[in-house]
């Protein structure tokens, strides 16, 4: 059958909103046209049959993450040692998967839409906000994201998660479809349709600026702690070519900043140093520490020697001024092929087909680490993407000491320069608004940052550039309806969306 206009045209238009996701997400920064990218989609989706919107939604998916993921290749070659045709292959697997957000959420607004009369503008945002919550990733991107320069519109993350803002991109989309729709097709607009958005995004903006400033009253009023931060731009493979240069630049950068700005806690990045230990009591050798006389926040692959054997693990480590510890985590949301090999305890030769894995044993404890009289939320690498993760950390542990801040300590050396950092640092800003929390973020090569309750980098520093950053931490107390509740709006989404493919799976069979 000949290719003509009208069949190349959806395929055409899948490919424009995948080119318009990656564009408007973090990295590339062109918020603006996550407003619109869906738009395309759902004209192209439109008239097809549910099998042929999921195609469409599939290849638009592809192309998305594929330009917003294409630091994936590098990944691979870093961490896992893979030459690049394999970190290819890994990035258009990683884009397929993550794709079928897209195409199932295409297939089921068709469906639903044509099945049941209901109104796209609701049904579109509350399934992707379903999937959002419910679709597995290795690296969790949630669209609402992509707005996080737009302080107003992302408060209400602290009754609903970030999956609030996806909601609410995605209601924009559908709106701007449906009264382009309807004036195309009827020469009219669905005034009803705008004047409840119209509202619905008031309200959103006033809850906003509302929050803003009682939290900023909550900052002023609150203790505060100084914290100096230590990016030296020494990547992974330092520890392997020079891990003794590497150490003696993180001493000295580190007594500099305590000498000049006597800071309450200096922190270092994940996996500055490889530590062999028999307890996790006791002080730190001197040779560690650098006399530096300061309490430290460090960042350590522990290998830790028992009766029973040696573990290792990807840790964080609290010393006082004298290096005595006073508390440790360890990371349990670990990286698939560069920390740990998925069935590889069932398989140990899957270690050998890819010696640059690491090994790591997964932590189990969610306790706050406590300096003087406050408990800290620690987390390690992309655990700070987790909203799950970090609201079980900052529950306070068995004891219900609520953190009174954040702290992250990350090494993104692995995806050279690219937008990773940055999309990394814009996610993680999400978990200040959810819990109205600082953080305080540190990594080897950047973006390290200093980021307050309401989401505001509020200094950083560059990628790939050795730098101190020297920041006051306000200690605040309180919880917020996220962490209470967590992702109520990703389950009420689900439960509707369920609700709304049984109803129209049924009026279909009732047809036929």
């Amino acid at each position: 059958m000949p290719l003509n206009k009208a069949s190349i045209l959806p395929w055409a238009a899948a490919v424009l909103g995948g080119c318009l996701l990656f564009l408007g997400y973090v990295g590339f920064d062109q918020f603006y046209l996550e407003w619109l990218f869906l738009v395309p989609v759902l004209w192209a989706i439109r008239d097809q049959r549910p099998g042929r919107a999921f195609l469409i939604g599939w290849l638009a998916g592809i192309v998305g993450h594929t330009g917003g993921f294409y630091w994936i290749v590098e990944m691979f070659r870093q961490f896992a040692g893979a030459p690049w045709p394999i970190g290819v292959l890994a990035l258009l697997l990683l884009a397929a998967a993550n794709g079928v957000i897209f195409a199932v959420w295409a297939w089921g607004t068709r469906l639903v839409v044509a099945e049941t009369g209901w109104s796209v503008v609701w049904v579109a945002p509350v399934l992707w906000t379903a999937l959002e919550k419910l679709w597995p990733e290795l690296f969790p991107n949630y669209l609402g994201a992509s707005q996080y320069k737009l302080p107003l519109l992302t408060q209400v993350a602290d009754l609903t998660g970030v999956l609030g803002v996806s909601f609410l991109v995605v209601y924009l989309n559908a709106t701007i479809y449906a009264s382009a729709a309807s004036w195309l097709t009827a020469r009219r607009l669905p005034w009803r349709t705008i004047a409840v958005f119209v509202l619905a995004m008031a309200a959103v903006l006033a809850y906003g600026g509302v929050r803003i400033r009682a939290v900023e009253r909550e900052v002023a009023a609150a203790g505060k702690m100084t914290v100096g931060l230590i990016q030296t731009n020494r990547g992974a493979a330092d520890n392997y070519l020079d891990p003794e240069a590497k150490l003696r630049e993180y001493q000295e950068m580190s007594r500099t900043v305590a000498a000049k700005r006597s800071p309450d806690l200096i922190v270092w990045p994940e996996g500055v140093c490889l530590l062999g230990i028999t307890s996790r009591e006791g002080r730190l050798p001197q040779a560690l520490t650098g006399e530096i006389g300061t309490p430290m926040l460090m960042g350590a692959c522990l290998q830790q020697s028992s009766p029973q054997g040696s573990t290792l693990s990807n840790s964080a480590l609290l010393t006082d001024a004298s290096g005595r510890i006073l508390g440790s985590y360890d990371k349990s949301v670990l990286v698939p092929f560069g920390e740990y090999i998925p069935f590889g305890d069932l398989f140990p030769i899957l270690y050998s087909w890819s010696p640059y894995t690491s090994r790591f044993r997964p932590g189990a404890s969610v306790e706050p680490l406590t300096l003087g009289s406050h408990p800290l939320s620690v987390s390690i690498c992309y655990e700070d993407i987790f909203p799950a993760q970090i609201r079980k950390l900052m529950k306070g542990g068995g004891d219900r000491h609520i953190p009174e801040a954040m702290f992250n300590l990350t090494n993104d050396s692995w995806y050279g320069n690219s937008t990773e950092p940055m999309e990394h640092l814009a996610l993680a800003t999400f978990r200040c608004i959810e819990h109205r929390r600082t953080l305080v973020r540190v990594t080897n090569t950047g973006i390290s940052a200093f980021v307050d309750p309401v989401g505001r980098i509020t200094s950083r520093t560059g990628v790939w550039t050795r730098e101190v950053l020297v920041g006051e931490v306000p200690l605040l107390k309180g919880k917020t309806v996220y962490r209470m509740l967590g992702d109520w709006l990703g389950w009420l989404c689900a439960a509707v969306s369920v609700a709304g493919l049984i109803k129209a799976w049924r009026l279909a069979r009732s047809r036929r």
